[in-house]
């Protein structure tokens, strides 16, 4: 296991915004000046860091290439946004990384079976927060790639091809700055990045759910963390439920303008003995039936003063079976991280 931080100079002061957190047409009118004329100075600082100080980097990284690295944030003492890069391989040998992001530190949701949830909300991210981390994620892939490859730009030369806000915070409770994220990420002027491959999660905030729908996104992903699909359980496990019930998630999901070819993606944690019977399989298969969508299982990640554990293999795969018997697709999420504490619902400033 491996640990480094490392510092750079000052970037350019900026009088309200850092300037990562800032469109092209944003930039160019914090120079007031013209689009067109700032287009060069806009695409060196997003796409080779002119001028840009990325914050003092923490990484730990596992045998298998997961990497966890921490940012200092909110100018606080002790906190920090948690991400991860995740080596993913596909059934055909191919291979490529997942950065996962957050969007705040600590979240106010309160799922019983997070860290983050544990932790309470400390503090919504920035735009430039969030854009760092994207950042910093490309140096650290750059400095393992060969030098050669690393002069190369692209959005997925640094190997990086999905970003996902899975990471700590629920972005839906940050709205603001979780959209202009998105845009800066999807900027063509700078990083350019798909926004078909970017996937927002939510715990089913419906507010939030119909806000992002009036931006006209389809192409963007939308997972949702279900881990429950009667009131009764999800009440306990994820108190969001109680003023947004599973019948009027159900619709939202419904109402969203998803594009044609696109589906949800629904997460369900499992936990031995909670929510993992047959019983429970019906109910999700119940609660998908309208949607297009996959579900992906996860298996609990163990985490400190936790009082749930991680149920056997066969229980997992009994549990997809019976789904996919319902005519749900199902896909087995594989462990990445664990030991780093950079699984999901694992993140959580051990520090604080």
């Amino acid at each position: 296991m491996v640990e480094n931080t490392h510092t750079r100079p000052p970037p350019r002061s900026c009088p309200d915004v850092a300037l990562t957190g800032m469109t092209l047409a944003e930039y160019a009118a914090w120079r007031r000046t013209h689009p067109q004329a700032a287009r060069a100075d806009y695409r060196r600082m997003m796409r080779e860091g002119e001028g840009v100080a990325l914050p003092p980097v923490t990484r730990r990284t596992d045998d298998e290439g997961t990497v966890k690295f921490c940012l200092p944030v909110g100018g606080a003492a002790g906190l920090e946004s948690e991400s991860v890069i995740v080596p993913m391989t596909s059934y055909h040998r191919g291979t490529w990384h997942t950065l996962c992001v957050s969007s705040q530190v600590g979240c106010r949701m309160g799922c019983v079976f997070c860290e983050s949830g544990r932790l309470g909300l400390r503090h919504n991210l920035t735009v430039a927060e969030i854009i760092g981390q994207r950042l910093v994620a490309r140096a650290i892939r750059q400095t393992i790639r060969s030098s050669s490859a690393a002069r190369e730009w692209q959005y997925f030369h640094d190997g990086i091809r999905n970003i996902v806000f899975m990471g700590m915070g629920e972005p839906l409770d940050n709205f603001d700055a979780v959209t202009q994220a998105i845009r800066v990420l999807g900027d063509p002027a700078g990083l350019n990045f798909p926004m078909g491959q970017i996937c927002v999660s939510t715990v089913g905030r419906i507010d939030g759910l119909r806000r992002l729908a009036e931006l006209r996104w389809p192409n963007l992903r939308i997972a949702v963390s279900l881990n429950a699909a009667n009131d009764r359980l999800r009440d306990t496990l994820m108190p969001v439920n109680r003023g947004m019930p599973l019948r009027e998630l159900q619709r939202a999901l419904v109402d969203y303008p998803l594009a044609p070819k696109a589906y949800y993606l629904i997460e369900y944690v499992l936990l031995k003995g909670v929510n993992d019977t047959p019983a429970d399989a019906d109910a999700v298969a119940a609660f998908c039936r309208p949607l297009r969508c996959v579900v992906n299982l996860l298996p609990y990640n163990p985490q400190r003063f936790a009082a749930f554990e991680t149920p056997a293999t066969e229980t997992l795969l009994a549990f997809m079976k019976r789904l996919k018997s319902r005519g749900v697709f199902t896909k087995r999420r594989i462990v990445h991280g664990r030991d780093l504490q950079g699984a999901c619902g694992q993140l959580g400033n051990a520090g604080v």
